[in-house]
């Protein structure tokens, strides 16, 4: 099999495959309890996004970084907490915040936390055609962790359409994640004791 045929396969596998992973992405209700090891704990991730999107003010499609982190902690009774953060900056070299918060694990949280093993995957809609899956390896000890993020848009979508951090929406046409980090501290990270 020649480069290009290889090369050919990988699109098609690509074209077919990511739109079951999104359409995977956007219905999974992951709800396996939590370790024990991980109770009272909290698990950091952190990636770099560099997307290319446009938004109502500047139609035409630009490149922007975004730092994201999202912090995960479980109760004392294996209850899963989560908030993502997002900094974003533009090609001007400005920085504006986001923070949003979600409500505890099946008290109509969009995103979704669960747990398999020594594995934990969230799971979360971006914007009206678009998924994240934040996949956490844990060592045997539940100690340290690392991280893997994957986006995707549905089939035939040619962007997402997301609410805009100084409001108006922007329309997300490609994302790549990149620099994975990931932490286990004990307590709760959002303060709560």
């Amino acid at each position: 099999m020649s480069l290009r045929e290889t090369s050919g396969s990988m699109r098609e596998l690509c074209r077919y495959a990511l739109p079951v992973i999104v359409a995977f992405l956007m219905t999974s209700h992951g709800a396996l309890s939590a370790p024990r090891q991980l109770y009272g704990k909290s698990v950091i991730v952190t990636w770099q996004e560099d997307r290319r999107q446009s938004t109502t003010m500047d139609a035409q499609p630009t490149s922007i970084t975004a730092s994201a982190e999202l912090s995960v902690y479980i109760s004392d009774i294996g209850r899963p907490f989560s908030r993502v953060t997002m900094n974003v900056s533009s090609a001007r070299g400005s920085s504006t915040r986001m923070r949003r918060t979600d409500a505890v694990q099946g008290d109509g949280s969009a995103r979704s936390i669960g747990f398999s093993g020594s594995m934990l995957n969230a799971t979360m809609p971006r914007g009206d055609a678009g998924a994240m899956q934040v996949s956490v390896s844990f060592d045997a000890s539940f100690q340290s962790c690392s991280a893997r993020v994957i986006t995707g848009k549905a089939g035939g979508a040619q962007f997402t359409k997301m609410n805009a951090i100084r409001g108006g929406q922007v329309e997300v046409y490609s994302v790549r994640t990149s620099g994975e980090g990931c932490r286990v501290q004990n307590g709760n990270v959002f303060g709560g004791g």
